[in-house]
């Protein structure tokens, strides 16, 4: 291809600035850029001007936030316009372009190597479409799974499956999709039903375990005898997982995240009082480029009155994860994810909040990206009292002023 500089220099009335300036690689190191991107800059003091271009499709939650970021890296809060220059766009990202406000201003730029021109300007009004992307399938049941399998391995499955809904006590669940089954605390894989044609496979799962020797003990197969019965090799080592997990729960040895994700799976206590009961996210993917449902799935839902709430935990990487939230957000809100019969039948309703559940030494973070929207309303900054994985999470506050009802949301 031409040099970005002569795509520039052959479309001076795409941009509202010329003589532009390029981010050399030791700059972009140096600003914490990511590499794969290639950033210019332009325009005068009062109002800046620069562009992000990438000649593949790009990753899109990681081209926001760069975009984002070279923005403020221009700015020193001056007016900026930033040009997001790429092959192609989702209607997602477009949608997000269209939230991005404060002292931003975010345009979207086809780029097309073999045309000419080969830049072509995106109108703002081209993100406001209506029409609902077709994402995801909805999840299998229990029952759905079971039918799958031949009559004799359904009693063994049904052995099973009462062995571990045994184990909700202990805060064990199920994360069912069509080709497995995952047993986990938490976020942590504990065990795992693998379909193997009509049939299926049983065994424990400890990839998370740093301790080899415990891995090696612990990593067993399962099987039901002829009388119902699992093997107690299998489930003695379930048992000792647990009990090694528990204990470490009980010692403040888990990482944050994994402590986190007990809660709210747990749903009880004052996040039932805020939110509801937990709500199990109903879609996976239909095919291996469907990001947006796995992402999706890392986030909590909870239920309560007909209103589905949705938290984002946020213990690492704030903006990365603010950008990820707000083109997320945008997935939500003009795919089909929310209009499904089950959903309709449920008269559940989601007002378009986003929750960040975050800790005191990422507010600001997550303050200076919702300075980047025109509307930073429906982003909740919620954060969890200091030492809060050793005292539990009771005395969680909103940091954010919550209306009770978004009057503009048709237009967010």
């Amino acid at each position: 291809m031409d040099t970005w500089q002569a795509v520039w220099k052959a479309h001076p009335d795409i941009f509202i600035a010329d003589q532009w300036l390029e981010c050399p690689s030791d700059k972009k190191k140096d600003y914490h850029l990511p590499a794969q991107y290639d950033y210019f800059s332009g325009g005068e003091i009062s109002l800046r001007v620069g562009i992000i271009a990438s000649s593949k499709i790009p990753k899109e939650e990681d081209f926001l936030l760069a975009g984002m970021l070279w923005g403020r890296r221009m700015s020193n809060g001056a007016k900026t316009v930033i040009y997001f220059v790429a092959p192609d766009f989702s209607p997602f990202f477009l949608q997000a372009l269209n939230k991005v406000g404060g002292i931003f201003n975010a345009r979207a730029v086809y780029w097309r190597e073999k045309l000419n021109p080969s830049l072509y300007l995106i109108p703002e009004t081209s993100s406001l479409k209506k029409s609902r992307q077709s994402l995801g399938e909805e999840r299998l049941n229990w029952d759905k799974w079971r039918q799958e399998l031949n009559p004799v391995v359904q009693l063994q499955f049904d052995a099973v499956k009462t062995y571990f809904d045994q184990l909700h006590v202990r805060r064990v669940r199920a994360d069912i999709k069509h080709p497995n089954i995952t047993f986990l605390w938490g976020n942590l894989e504990i065990a795992e039903i693998r379909r193997k044609g009509k049939r299926f496979e049983l065994a424990t799962k400890t990839k998370w375990l740093k301790d080899a020797e415990l891995a090696r003990q612990w990593q067993k197969s399962g099987w039901v005898d002829a009388s119902g019965v699992i093997n107690p090799e299998f489930c003695l080592a379930i048992t000792a997982i647990l009990d090694h997990l528990e204990e470490k729960e009980k010692r403040v040895e888990l990482k944050p995240k994994d402590t986190l994700s007990l809660y709210l799976h747990q749903g009880e206590g004052i996040i039932r009082t805020l939110w509801g009961n937990a709500w199990v996210w109903p879609w996976v993917s239909k095919e291996r480029s469907e990001n947006w449902i796995h992402e999706l799935s890392q986030w909590f839902y909870f239920q309560g009155g007909g209103h589905l709430s949705i938290v984002c935990p946020v213990l690492e990487k704030p903006l990365a994860l603010a950008s990820q939230s707000l083109l997320l957000s945008c997935v939500l809100k003009n795919s089909s994810l929310l209009d499904s019969p089950k959903i309709k039948s449920a008269n559940i309703t989601w007002d378009g909040r986003i929750i960040w559940l975050t800790v005191m030494s990422m507010e600001e973070d997550l303050r200076l990206f919702q300075s980047w929207l025109k509307n930073p309303e429906p982003f909740q900054i919620w954060t969890l009292p200091e030492n809060w994985q050793a005292q539990g999470i009771e005395q969680i506050s909103c940091r954010s002023i919550t209306p009770s009802v978004f009057k503009h949301f048709d237009e967010y």
